[in-house]
């Protein structure tokens, strides 16, 4: 599997910096997605020493105090550009794909510590960018994340949980339990993956993310595309899949609402009512015992409320860190 890097750190990429024909496409529809958006942002690579390379995208006042936005188990750190507008006039924004998705590394997460290994590369990411304690955002998976870097390392300054987090219960949806089944996961994957892949991504989405996908331009469509044939992807998805589970059951990592109330710094979770994990009255007892935490639930909205319609969930996001 991909664990190193043959492109420079530190500095704005192009499309063309890319060694393999896969990454220079997945490149080009993230260049595209983010002129889109007419963003000024920046894809760049770092080197860490728990999995090499990661990629991330940075935008914003150099100057202003870092946000840190985590995604979710499927979709790649682009799935934030939607949401940079809100804050790259105040705040210095870096969106990491987590290893295993878009550009990043592709390591194997089969016999893993997976408590440690799902935040080491972040804190070697905040290491190499010298940031102590960003504000940190998180969707899903990256919400599960989110808890664990702020307990387990105290690198959290707030802390947003966009979308139903992981970490609050091991109920998956049925599909995400199928998927923790060794063998069984590669088959249904193979099946969701069958056909147009621009078309699989656009009812994907539909299917897990979103409630009005009105919003969502094709060129997303064709980066969620694109990031399909990219090199170790999907041997490193499947490689998660089975190690957050065993026979439908969930990790017990996904099941750490006692510890998330011990967290302390200020907190807010932003919970869609037709969220596909967990309705929000799995997530609003868990605030209720942290000692500064807020609970906000939006109306229609799903599982990425800043991919809906309006400008809701960005203005609690805004509102949240200013």
């Amino acid at each position: 599997m991909s664990t190193g890097t043959t492109v420079p750190e530190y500095c704005a990429l192009s499309p063309d910096d890319w060694p393999h024909p896969a990454e220079r496409r997945y490149a080009d529809a993230q260049a595209r997605l983010a002129d889109h958006y007419d963003l000024g942002v920046e894809s760049r690579v770092t080197e860490t020493d728990a999995v090499g390379r990661v990629h991330y995208l940075v935008g914003g006042d150099p100057d202003g105090d870092p946000v840190l936005l985590l995604h979710g188990v499927g979709t790649p750190a682009a799935t934030w550009l939607p949401l940079f507008p809100a804050l790259t006039d105040e705040y210095r924004v870096y969106a990491p794909d987590r290893p295993g998705l878009a550009l990043s590394a592709a390591p194997s997460y089969r016999d893993r510590d997976l408590r440690s290994f799902l935040v080491a590369y972040i804190v070697d990411f905040l290491d190499d960018l010298a940031i102590d304690r960003p504000h940190v955002v998180g969707n899903s998976h990256g919400g599960l994340q989110s808890f664990l870097l702020a307990l387990d390392h105290d690198r959290v300054d707030r802390l947003q949980l966009v979308g139903a987090p992981g970490g609050v219960s091991r109920d998956l949806p049925l599909l995400f339990r199928l998927l923790t089944v060794r063998g069984l996961n590669r088959v249904l994957l193979w099946l969701l993956n069958r056909g147009d892949p621009v078309e699989n991504a656009r009812q994907s989405m539909q299917r897990v993310n979103v409630v009005d996908a009105s919003a969502i331009p094709d060129v997303f469509y064709e980066l969620l595309a694109a990031g399909q044939d990219l090199p170790g992807r999907g041997e490193s998805q499947r490689s998660l899949a089975t190690a957050q589970g065993s026979f439908g059951r969930a990790h017990p990592l996904f099941d750490i609402g006692n510890e998330i109330a011990r967290i302390d710094c200020p907190t807010q979770f932003v919970w869609g009512t037709e969220d596909t994990f967990y309705a929000p009255d799995v997530g609003r007892p868990v605030a209720e015992k942290m000692p500064d935490a807020e609970f906000h639930e939006l109306p229609g909205h799903g599982h990425t409320p800043w991919l809906e319609p309006g400008d809701e969930a960005a203005e609690l996001v805004q509102g949240f860190l200013d």
